[in-house]
Order: C-alpha cells, then structure tokens, then sequence
C-alpha cells in the first residue's frame, strides 16, 4: 500500500509560559449547552480535512458525554450564539503512571470556515491550556496533520508544541 499521509503527535509542557492570545469574541468553558452549537462547528470546520466526515449527533453525544471528556478544561469561542472555534479535550488517568506525567490530550482543535484568519486557534488553545495547568496537568498532546490545510502544525510549533512522534496513513485502493 502507498504512503498516503503522515501525523506528528506533538506535546507541549505546561511549565513553559502560555501567551495570552486576546480576541474580540467570548471564550468559555464547554458545556452541555453547547454540544450542538460545537458539533455544527466542527462539521464545519473539519469539511476541508483529509479523511475527516461529518460527525452525526449520536457519535457526537458519545464523544462529548464520554468519561474521559474533559468540558471544564474544553475551550470554546462564540459569536453570540454561534460557535466559532473550540479546543476539545480528553484525559486518560490510566496513562499518566506509564508515561511519567499528568496530561490531557486536545482531540479536536477547529476553527468554522468563515471565521478563519481571526487569531482564534490560537486564542482558543491557549485559553484551553491555561485551563489544563492551572487544573494542576504538566503537558497537553495532540495528533496533527502534517499537510493540514489551515497549516495547523506551524501553528502548534508557535505555541510551544514540540513534535514527538510521526505515523503514516497508507491507503488501500479498491
């Protein structure tokens, strides 16, 4: 099978200062009020993704509703009603003994379409990893896209994210 894309893990210590990153917009913590505000985002947000399908709300229900899903230390940006960019994060305890250190890990990090080029990635991720320092974690990971459309692992990189592993994806055609 061909090599069809690769992904870097990158992990960022939460020793290291975290920049703020205003924006004009509302940050908060995600809650059950928004799932689907946030699911309409990251259908949105994820359209122009390699391999990436809309996720259906019972999918989405599982994810959000999950044990390892963390809302207070989730991050989201709204416009009024509408959810604009969110930072969506998972901790898994059991992982913490073998790896040597608290962490969280960002699952979803996305930006809707007609709000790109705003700086709120970036202000919503930091807003996201000063909730996980001050909850008391040493590193946030995260698994990215090395050919991401929106040069999300440049982004990262700024950020203090320092890449760890790489993975291919290789494609059986039928």
């Amino acid at each position: 099978m061909p090599e069809e894309r690769w992904f870097t893990t990158m992990l960022r210590d939460l020793s290291d200062p975290i920049p703020e990153v205003p924006t004009e917009l509302r940050i908060e913590a995600f809650g059950p009020q928004w799932w689907e505000p946030t699911r309409a985002a990251r259908n949105d947000a994820f359209r122009d993704h390699w391999g990436s399908l809309e996720t259906p709300r019972e999918r989405w229900e599982r994810f959000v509703g999950g044990a390892q899903f963390r809302d207070d230390l989730s991050r989201i940006i709204v416009d009024g009603d509408r959810v604009v960019a969110l930072a969506l994060v998972t901790v898994n305890e059991d992982d913490w003994e073998v790896q040597g250190y608290t962490s969280a890990y960002i699952g979803l990090i996305g930006v809707v379409r007609d709000y790109r080029g705003r700086r709120l990635a970036p202000a919503v991720i930091t807003a996201m990893l000063t909730a996980a320092r001050d909850a008391g974690l040493e590193k946030v990971n995260l698994d990215v896209d090395t050919e991401s459309p929106t040069g999300a692992n440049s982004l990262y990189g700024r950020l203090g994210f320092e890449a760890t592993e790489r993975e291919v994806a290789m494609v059986a055609r039928f």
